[in-house]
């Protein structure tokens, strides 16, 4: 670059490191303000829709507790409360996904497989297991050690490099 005249280097942008490049296109520049604004969107989309979820499931707590008998939920009752509960826990998880992608620009792989086993865990607290064939039942069970294994492979693998930021550890609430 030491060829360079006054009015080539006035186009370059010093890098932090020193080191020179040329500014963004403006197709760059619109991209990134596009993935930002979409990000932003659904940041905001995925609050309102915890928000109304979380109405939702305490308005439903409260017309369980409420009707009569008074404080007594039979099991069905209790199973769907729960599921709701978990959806609610997966929708912050999910939150958290898009808010470190805003933040970092990356998705954490150990975010999303928490999200998965979440979901999972949802899904086998309101299972009826009458209602499925036990291949299916397998499947599950087979989803859910693959999904566990996973994550404890990528912990173990983050706490050999010295990142240990996992999904309720890395929110910044």
């Amino acid at each position: 670059m030491g060829n360079e005249t006054g009015t080539e280097k006035d186009h370059l942008v010093t890098r932090p490191d020193g080191s020179h490049s040329r500014p963004a296109s403006f197709i760059q520049r619109a991209a990134k303000n596009s993935e930002r604004l979409i990000v932003m969107g659904l940041i905001i989309l995925m609050a309102v829709v915890l928000l109304l979820a979380t109405i939702e499931l305490g308005r439903q707590v409260l017309l369980a507790v409420i009707e009569p008998p008074w404080f007594v939920l039979d099991l069905d009752k209790l199973l769907d409360l729960f599921g709701v509960f978990m959806l609610v826990l997966i929708g912050i998880e999910l939150l958290d996904t898009i808010k470190v992608y805003f933040n970092e620009r990356v998705v954490h792989v150990e975010v999303v497989l928490l999200v998965a086993m979440i979901a999972v865990a949802r899904k086998v607290i309101v299972l009826e297991p009458d209602e499925y064939d036990p291949m299916t039942l397998v499947g599950i069970a087979l989803l859910v050690v693959t999904l566990a294994v996973g994550y404890y492979m990528i912990k173990r693998a983050a706490d050999k490099h010295g990142s240990t930021k996992t999904g309720s550890e890395s929110k910044s609430r």
